[in-house]
């Protein structure tokens, strides 16, 4: 009966607040917390939280830290909120709505593999997931909280693996609305994609070295 409860508040939200409109019309967004003035830190984490929580992609949102608080403090902003979103995910699933989540997505191929890796590789499987996108990140903090991954390894990996994506998208976002499309910002957003490239390829040599097998996760 909790999770039934917890997912009709969501719903409830949602609707109230129009969630779904407010995370996918970027202007809109922004001037939601630009007018929040002071409360603007918590109403930013609080709605990264909830977005996330509500499987609403949360990189709309990154892109906003950038925008209304610039590439340092949107980063630190960022960091805690999508930090928190996860932490808050997974202990839903540990907590509420194991047996129910389980029921519906205990048979799924993305759950399967992850229970599958974590069980074969443990904390380097978390790892990998984390930093090479082989799965829905949103999916991904419930289905590790059907897992037996221990919560505080969890959520400190989930905060140092977001780190270099959520610094580079706030940054590019805070130069594009600073400077708009110059040659300047084309370059850097090169460097940018050029830097998750290798850090996604050095992942996949970890994995190897750590002989994580991540072939039938990717198949």
């Amino acid at each position: 009966m909790l999770i039934v409860a917890v997912i009709s508040l969501f719903a409830i939200l949602i609707h109230t607040f129009d969630l779904a409109d407010l995370v996918t019309n970027f202007r809109h967004l922004q001037e939601q917390v630009r007018q929040s003035g002071t409360l603007g830190y918590v109403t930013y984490i609080a709605l990264f939280i909830l977005a996330t929580v509500c499987l609403l992609p949360g990189s709309v949102l990154v892109l906003v830290g950038g925008i209304v608080f610039g590439p340092w403090l949107g980063t630190l902003l960022s960091l805690i909120a999508a930090t928190a979103a996860s932490a808050v995910s997974f202990l839903l699933a540990r907590w509420l709505g194991c047996a129910l989540l389980l029921k519906y997505v205990g048979h799924t191929a993305t759950f399967q593999a992850i229970e599958r890796g974590i069980a074969r590789s443990g904390i380097d499987f978390l790892i990998l997931t984390r930093l090479i996108p082989l799965f829905p990140y949103n999916i991904q903090n419930y289905a590790y909280g059907l897992t037996a991954i221990p919560f505080w390894p969890y959520t400190l990996i989930s905060a140092l693996t977001t780190l270099p994506g959520i610094f580079i998208y706030t940054l590019m976002a805070s130069e594009l609305a600073a400077h708009g499309l110059t040659l300047a910002f084309i370059l850097k957003l090169s460097l940018a994609g050029l830097a998750l490239f290798a850090l996604v390829q050095a992942a996949k040599r970890y994995a190897r070295h750590r002989r994580v097998d991540l072939s039938e996760e990717e198949r």
